[in-house]
């Protein structure tokens, strides 16, 4: 069992068997062991909930994501092989995949709901409905169709639904999810069992229903943008509706701006303990160092303000680690740039503390979403365009990407450059470190162009292997690298993309 399940498990067992205490050894109590609850709250469940998301956001999906678009490079050993080398496989993404249902996956999610709702409590039945939704509209964009509206049920071999009626099924999971928060009582304190709104800080139950509907409605932006290779100008303005009403709380200085770190921002929450509640990227190279900065990232950073101090943009060094005075990425085949040189690793002062709060979803990604569904490129063609083809919503373009790069210190642009995409991407693939989507991102715009496959492959793989123990379990899972064509609206049969990333970009 994974360390971070096992933790936010312990956790909430704990709290039963607190609760069942009091009783012990006499009457009734004297027949229970406090050490096997058989059952647990809403509130508690929400907690093994989100420990169980912690490790699906900053695990080996996360680290596959930021190395297949080479902000990272797994440098040696497993890394080397599931990412820079693509040689990923059903066994190695298997504890990935079943996470997003057992345990504190789906399972727990729809516990949460359901006690929720039994016990009339819309808060936690409707924080439930979004962690379903930010879950499965993740997974969608990773595996496309998938066992969503069977699983959890008496079915034993649930069908797999086509990836748009996923994305279909986790809007309308959001909506009612924010419909049941904006319904809740609003007097009091903030729910405890919620560690992304109420875990460091004390603060009232109102801000704290105000800040998941909002960062519910970026939530939905995102998965918007997701469809924009399919559905083009329509994706991007039911994007740009959403993220008008989403986080919109401005990072409180320029380094909690470059950390992901603004008080609406929704975060991972982390203790300093290694092995049981640490940061899952920190944990993880505290044992083994097997990533190394990606050129790609190192160089759009030294060139991305060349009016900033030192000629660089200042998240350079917030990011990465220095390797013998200097920051050195290493290239898509794992070879320093420039050759000989030690490479640069994940900075160790900032982002490989055990209690550091990943971001997940941010102000400054919904800057960009607005950013990118004003400008509306044409990315249904093949290189998208890098053009903006609704003229009106340029204004409105630049003014939230210059808002992203005031938070952060960088000077605004007077204007954009003759590809607005290309402007707005570079800052969102910066912004997006260490995040699952910045892969979405990357497939539906081909930005950074600078990417380009591990020698020898085709193409940046655009999904994951269903895995092993699901495939074995369930009759409806197809063999390795066959997509299962016919699911979706308009199928693609290619083991390498979902169909809503269509077009691989150039290589």
């Amino acid at each position: 069992m994974n360390r971070s399940i096992r933790s936010g498990l312990a956790l909430s067992l704990a709290l039963v068997g607190t609760a069942g205490c009091k009783d012990w050894l006499t009457g009734p109590g004297k027949t229970i062991n406090p050490n096997s609850p058989i059952s647990a709250s809403a509130a508690q469940q929400l907690i093994s909930v989100q420990a169980s998301a912690w490790t699906r956001f900053e695990g080996q999906l996360a680290r596959n994501a930021s190395i297949w678009t080479q902000q990272i490079i797994g440098s040696n050993n497993q890394q080397l092989i599931y990412g820079t080398q693509y040689q990923y496989t059903e066994d190695v993404v298997g504890g990935q995949m079943t996470g997003f249902y057992t345990g504190g996956g789906l399972v727990g999610m729809r516990n949460v709901q359901s006690l929720a709702n039994a016990g009339g409590d819309p808060f936690l039945e409707g924080v439930g409905k979004i962690w379903e939704g930010l879950s499965f509209g993740t997974a969608a964009s990773i595996w496309g169709d998938l066992p969503y509206s069977e699983a959890v049920s008496a079915v034993t071999a649930p069908k797999l639904d086509a990836q748009l009626d996923i994305y279909t099924a986790v809007q309308a999971k959001l909506d009612t999810g924010i419909t049941l928060l904006q319904s809740a009582p609003t007097t009091g304190s903030c729910e405890p069992a919620d560690v992304v709104y109420c875990a460091t800080i004390t603060t009232t139950r109102a801000l704290q229903i105000t800040r998941w509907v909002k960062a519910a409605n970026t939530i939905k932006a995102r998965f918007y943008l997701h469809l924009a290779e399919r559905n083009g100008a329509a994706a991007y303005t039911l994007a740009l509706a959403a993220a008008q009403k989403g986080i919109d709380e401005v990072p409180t200085s320029a380094n909690n701006a470059m950390d992901g770190q603004g008080p609406g921002d929704f975060r991972s929450w982390h203790g300093s303990t290694l092995d049981q509640d640490g940061n899952i990227w920190a944990e993880f190279l505290t044992s083994r160092l097997d990533l190394a900065a990606g050129d790609v990232m190192v160089q759009t950073l030294k060139a991305h303000c060349p009016t900033c101090a030192g000629g660089v943009d200042p998240r350079l060094s917030r990011y990465f680690d220095p390797a013998a005075g200097q920051f050195v990425g290493k290239d898509k085949n794992n070879n320093s740039v420039p050759s000989g040189a030690t490479a640069s690793g994940i900075n160790t002062a900032i982002r490989r503390q055990f209690p550091f709060r990943q971001p997940m979803v941010t102000w400054s990604e919904n800057q960009l979403i607005i950013a990118e569904a004003s400008c509306s490129p044409n990315v249904t063609i093949n290189p998208p365009s890098t053009t903006c083809t609704n003229a009106g919503g340029v204004v409105a373009a630049l003014t939230a990407l210059n808002a992203v790069r005031t938070a952060v210190g960088l000077p605004a642009l007077g204007a954009f450059s003759a590809t607005p995409l290309v402007d707005i991407m570079t800052e969102k693939y910066i912004v997006q470190f260490q995040n699952i989507d910045v892969w979405n991102d990357w497939k539906r715009t081909c930005q950074p162009n600078t990417i380009h496959p591990y020698t020898g492959a085709t193409e940046v793989p655009g999904r994951m292997n269903y895995a092993q123990a699901e495939r074995n379990a369930n009759a409806n899972i197809p063999a390795p690298n066959v997509y299962p064509a016919g699911t979706s609206a308009a199928p693609l049969a290619s083991p390498f993309r979902n169909w809503n990333d269509p077009n691989a970009c150039p290589p």
